[in-house]
């Protein structure tokens, strides 16, 4: 028994080292962004008011906007969330996304109440490391029409669909 526990620890301890970590993270990040996004959606569909979306170099500000004038006041929340393990809105030398996607660089959006956005576009993500083959880039494309988000990643210098 104790050699079948060892045994199984080598394999665990080979197959651990191999494993590429930073894919994994830059998959999260990039569901994490597409998350954030649809939560904003649903909620100028279900508050009735217009949600803007600021994507800054490490993070994404969510502004409620009650009444509609685009600018924070007191009473209007805003919601900060920082890109985990280093990543950051940026485009990183990646080609577009394929089409029907709109491969229009994005860094603010607004989502309006009857559940459209004020334009489509991709939000790009680049990762921590100098990666010149822009490997652990990753983007998430809004449709204008509906305000949905669909996220891809960048395998082999194509973008392929990853949800």
């Amino acid at each position: 028994m104790l050699l079948v526990v060892v045994i199984i620890g080598i394999l665990t301890g080979i197959s651990a080292a191999r494993l590429d970590w930073t894919s994994y993270r830059a998959n999260s990040v990039s569901r994490g962004v597409m998350s954030r996004l649809a939560q904003a959606h649903r909620l100028a569909v279900s508050l009735q008011m217009d949600v803007r979306v600021t994507a800054e170099p490490q993070r994404l500000v969510i502004h409620e906007d009650a009444d509609n004038n685009g600018v924070v006041n007191g009473s209007e929340r805003v919601v900060v969330e920082v890109l985990e393990h280093g990543f950051q809105f940026e485009r990183n030398g990646a080609g577009p996304v394929p089409a029907p996607d709109d491969p229009t660089e994005l860094t603010n959006l607004v989502f309006r109440r009857d559940g459209s956005a004020s334009r489509g576009g991709t939000f790009y993500l680049a990762g921590p490391l100098d990666d010149p083959d822009c490997s652990y880039c990753r983007a998430v494309s809004i449709s204008r029409a509906t305000g949905r988000g669909v996220w891809y990643t960048l395998a082999g210098g194509a973008w392929r669909r990853g949800n």
